[in-house]
């Protein structure tokens, strides 16, 4: 069984979910689960038997063969003109380590590196080249103590995304306004303002817009709550998925009058704890099986670490985000136009996807300005 790109997005969709109602708490949030997932499938395809079969119910794949013989979603992603999208994935192998070139039959780069002898110089390398493949944006993926003298191999995804808004913001429009954040005063926030002809969804408790980016199929939606976001059940909907689907599966567009904060938010996790939490125990345990990358020494995941990065504007998203999975050795017709106001004067998700997949390339919050705003 081989899935085709709209299967992979509904699993990675139903990961990010998950991954949300872990990660998110009161603060801001931003996150990739293509990003994460693609570094977890790199290394889902050297894992075998019961470390295989866990790693798919994790990230929500139907088995692990059909996980290996996937088709690379984030490269079936048009860009070119007002998009920039660029995906890189890496895998950073110790220096004299034979690894299965059945393992390496994957799109991903192959770089060597000393971790035996240098872990320092090693992790100071891949940080250089995430930062390069991000413009900067992810600019220390990987903290100090992450890589270790038994790190044996590093799995990387790193993924940036530049795009240009359909229906762009007038810039002398945008004026301070007051954002109401839960359980705190009001605070001031750069509002921007736009009225266009926008896909539009009313459902159970919230509503939903789609703003799209211009060259490409790729959006942004804005999911308000009608009540707080922190009670909002996304579980209870079919998650992310399901709160998207009104507005990615034939649309409704009204002309929406549309007030929007400019934003920019970072996060970054180290993720060990979050996967154990979702039922991934085994690959990070001395039970592990990574036996289809190497037999020269027995694997473990040792930790996963995730950055990511979002800045919203009157023209556009810039967005980067960069996985690293860590491995050691033992010893990620048009109907009438209708009239509505959406304000996202209070806390809201978002989500940067593909419109004909629903591919979550980004996802996450925004819930309290930061201070100076």
């Amino acid at each position: 069984m081989k899935l085709d790109v709209e299967q992979q997005a509904t699993a990675d969709a139903a990961f990010g979910t998950d991954l949300y109602k872990v990660l998110a708490g009161p603060g801001n949030l931003v996150l990739s689960p293509a990003s994460i997932a693609a570094a977890l499938r790199m290394a889902l395809r050297g894992a075998r038997g019961e470390t295989a079969d866990e790693m798919a119910r994790v990230l929500r794949l139907p088995s692990a063969e059909a996980a290996r013989a996937a088709t690379d979603e984030l490269a079936s992603i048009p860009a070119g003109g007002d998009i920039t999208l660029r995906v890189v994935n890496t895998a950073w192998i110790q220096s004299g380590l034979s690894v299965r070139n059945e393992f390496l039959d994957q799109p991903v780069a192959v770089e060597r590196a000393g971790f035996a002898r240098d872990p320092e110089g090693a992790r100071q390398a891949i940080n250089a080249a995430v930062a390069g493949q991000t413009d900067g944006k992810v600019s220390d993926l990987l903290g100090p103590g992450v890589i270790g003298a038994l790190t044996r191999l590093v799995l990387v995804n790193a993924l940036y995304l530049k795009a240009r808004w359909q229906h762009e913001f007038p810039e002398q429009q945008t004026k301070t306004d007051n954002f109401y954040p839960e359980r705190t005063s009001p605070a001031q926030v750069p509002m921007m303002r736009l009225s266009a002809r926008l896909g539009y969804h009313r459902g159970d408790g919230y509503q939903a817009v789609l703003l799209p980016y211009r060259g490409g199929p790729l959006a942004m939606a804005i999911v308000l709550p009608d009540g707080p976001l922190s009670e909002f059940p996304l579980a209870h909907r079919g998650g992310v998925a399901g709160v998207l689907e009104g507005l990615l599966a034939g649309p409704q567009y009204y002309q929406v009058d549309l007030r929007l904060p400019k934003f920019k938010v970072t996060s970054g996790f180290l993720l060990r704890d979050t996967l154990q939490s979702l039922g991934l125990t085994r690959a990070f345990s001395d039970e592990a099986d990574f036996t289809g990358i190497t037999e020269q020494e027995p694997l473990q995941i040792s930790e996963a670490v995730h950055r990511a990065y979002i800045d919203v504007d009157e023209h556009g998203t810039e967005a980067a985000a960069a996985t690293a999975v860590v491995m050691r050795t033992l010893a990620a017709i048009r109907p009438p136009d209708r009239r509505v106001t959406f304000i996202a004067d209070r806390p809201f998700m978002f989500a940067v996807v593909t419109t004909d997949a629903g591919l979550p390339l980004f996802l996450g919050q925004f819930t309290v300005p930061p201070r100076g705003a």
